[in-house]
């Protein structure tokens, strides 16, 4: 009897298997790494390129085209060896990754992080293909952990290298750093990766292609865009529902009829495929909202550097190395995965409920350090029980799209997560914002509010509202010093009352010193003249004692009176510009330190109401991110309990004794 393709793997020689598992690794860190050292960039990337409101989007590009690129590629890698597929994976993620660092908007940047996903999702479906079909059941959880590691260890340098190269260079570097990984993967690809399955000749499903893409990109838009852009009643939301439903249901359809299918409808009548895809589902998209998002509120309310917040990520993907590696080898002693996924996933549950508990703007980032660990420990298993529980279940020839549909599952609720968490946090700041922000805030208006397209940290927010304020100090000296110009101005700046205008009449310090020269001079023409109540005024006056005097005893004569006041006019006219210097002295500084000490007033009001408000948003993120772990928990339970074989049987299924693959 000739042996099985899946026996024939199992028999590769040692030095050569090691060889293919560099190789693989590889892989797999490129992946890995991107995904890590983008998130600690994203705050910076978005400072440069705006448009906060696409912030998740850069992730979810991402994830919504591996996932589509995860069946796809678990296809060709059951039809076409592995080693190619891997290959070209590599190829289009390194093609990707030049792009994205080369992007000058988040529209180009969202697409071009699209194309790596692309190769990213390949890497994932293939590599784990691979390690299926190179070892048997009982040995994958061993090897399957150490691929947790891997992807532990990316992500664990990727925070490090993301916040070095973004404070150090520009976070345009954190793709380009792809490039040597990319190729050095390449390089062991091609020369020591063996080909593990001959080619079989089959048509590939480009109508179960076609509908995929058109389902799932509709799916996660409608997510994306309910809520925030578009209204969930809007005609734009109900229609790409609608076209996800029937996209979804055309794909079904296709898939039942199909001869050689992009995804196998046959795997879902497998109990243990079925669960474990649901679950991952979930777990996918709880994970998300951790690495996501934790960067996010450490840089934008915690006031710490990309470079910073990469490195406080660094417990999270540490505790995942445990909690990945501890459950492979624990799955490979006991023999079974069922209970040690619901530990994981009841544990994640807690401790996410924890965060969102004790998350608040002046939480010690110490803490918070100590429960991300705790966290790790939790969401490790999840990286590799799932998809090993698949392939115990599955024959070698279905390996590559078991192994990749139990990824896409994963994958698309990654991609869903992104989109709804990044709707959960637009909408909290939409409405917190608005809610905490001082009234005082309007002169900073134009560079901040509740709807910017952007949100700069707390150093770049008080540095633009204070020059704001500078800019409004100069504008008022140059009032107070006579600019109408720069009155207008004024009248025309946010913030700036009609109460505020009344005290700098038009004309500023000469303007006002003229009048009351004038005034003043009309006053003593008056007294001059007889009249006894200008007379008193006079008296009562700051004017000098000689024209007092004057005033209270006034020359008879018609002439001695005109020479007098001529005599009067002449020296107050000579002293008004001397009037004038001394009331700028006195008015000029209190008018600036009175604008700047309410500049930082603002600021300090301003970054207040951006801290609380965009803890709030991480809040509620993480409890999301909670319910969806504990609906991992419930899926969970529902996964069968079946033994990890030791070898596959003669049929090549690996199947548990006694165990019925379908209901």
């Amino acid at each position: 009897m000739t042996s099985s393709p899946a026996s024939a793997a199992f028999t590769i020689a040692p030095g050569e298997r090691r060889l293919a598992l560099i190789g693989v690794f590889l892989c797999i860190f490129l992946s890995a790494l991107d995904q890590t050292i983008v998130a600690t960039a994203l705050p910076r990337i978005v400072d440069q390129l705006g448009h906060t409101n696409l912030y998740a989007w850069v992730a979810t590009s991402f994830l919504l085209a591996s996932t589509v690129s995860l069946p796809v590629a678990g296809r060709m890698a059951d039809i076409v060896s592995p080693k190619y597929v891997l290959i070209v994976a590599a190829v289009v993620f390194l093609v990707g990754s030049a792009l994205s660092g080369l992007s000058h908007s988040m529209y180009q940047l969202i697409l071009f992080r699209g194309i790596q996903g692309l190769g990213g999702g390949a890497i994932i479906a293939v590599a784990l293909t691979t390690i299926g079909l190179m070892f048997p059941p009982r040995q994958r959880g061993r090897i399957q952990g150490l691929f947790g590691a891997v992807f532990g260890i990316a992500s664990v340098v990727g925070p490090y290298f993301g916040g070095l190269l973004t404070d150090s260079f520009s976070w345009r570097y954190v793709f380009y750093v792809n490039m040597p990984f990319g190729i050095l993967a390449l390089y062991v690809l091609l020369v020591h990766m063996p080909r593990l399955t001959s080619p079989r000749h089959q048509r590939f499903d480009v109508p179960g292609f076609a509908t995929l893409v058109v389902w799932c990109v509709a799916l996660v838009l409608a997510l994306s865009w309910g809520g925030s852009t578009y209204a969930w009643s809007s005609l734009e939301v109900l229609g790409l529902f609608g076209v996800a439903t029937l996209g979804l249901g055309a794909f079904y359809f296709i898939e039942r009829r199909s001869a050689a299918p992009l995804f196998d409808m046959s795997l879902l009548h497998i109990p243990t495929f079925t669960w474990t895809g649901l679950a991952s589902l979930c777990f996918g998209a709880a994970f998300l909202g951790s690495v996501l998002f934790i960067p996010f509120y450490l840089v934008m309310a915690k006031n710490i550097s990309p470079l910073a917040s990469g490195l406080t990520l660094t417990p999270l993907v540490g505790g995942t190395v445990v909690g990945s590696v501890s459950g492979g080898f624990l799955a490979q002693r006991l023999g079974r995965v069922k209970w040690l996924l619901l530990a994981g996933s009841a544990w994640a549950t807690a401790l996410f409920v924890v965060l969102h508990a004790i998350l608040t703007p002046v939480l010690p980032v110490s803490t918070l350090l100590f429960y991300l660990a705790l966290l790790g420990v939790g969401i490790g298993p999840g990286f590799s029980l799932y998809v090993l529980a698949v392939q115990n279940v599955v024959p070698p020839r279905q390996m590559g799209v078991a192994s990749s549909g139990n990824m896409f599952f994963r994958q698309m609720g990654s991609a869903i997560g992104a989109a709804v968490m990044g709707v959960v946090l637009a909408s909290t700041l939409s409405t917190q914002i608005p809610a905490h922000l001082p009234k005082s805030v309007a002169v900073a208006s134009s560079q901040f509010s509740a709807s910017s397209d952007s949100l700069a940290d707390q150093t770049q927010t008080r540095t633009a509202i204070l020059a704001k304020f500078h800019t409004v100090a100069r504008e008022a000296t140059s009032a107070l010093e006579g600019s109408r110009s720069a009155y207008r101005t004024l009248a025309h700046t946010p913030g700036v009352t009609a109460k505020d205008l009344a005290e700098l009449p038009p004309g500023g310090i000469p303007a006002k010193v003229h009048a009351e020269v004038a005034r003043e001079l009309t006053l003593v023409r008056a007294a001059v003249a007889g009249r006894a109540g200008a007379q008193a005024t006079v008296a009562h006056s700051t004017l000098p004692t000689p024209i007092k005097a004057l005033a209270a005893h006034p020359p008879t004569s018609a002439t001695a009176r005109a020479a007098a006041l001529a005599q009067v006019e002449h020296g107050l006219t000579t002293a008004e510009p001397g009037i004038i210097r001394r009331a700028e002295a006195a008015a000029i500084p209190v008018a600036r330190r009175g604008i700047l000490a309410a500049g930082h007033r603002t600021a300090n009001e301003v970054v207040h109401a951006i801290t609380v408000s965009i803890t709030a948003a991480v809040k509620n993120v993480l409890g999301v991110a909670a319910m969806l772990t504990a609906a991992a928990l419930v899926l969970g339970s529902l996964i069968p309990n079946l033994e990890l074989r030791h070898a596959t049987d003669a049929d090549g299924m690996d199947r548990a004794p006694g165990a019925a693959l379908g209901p």
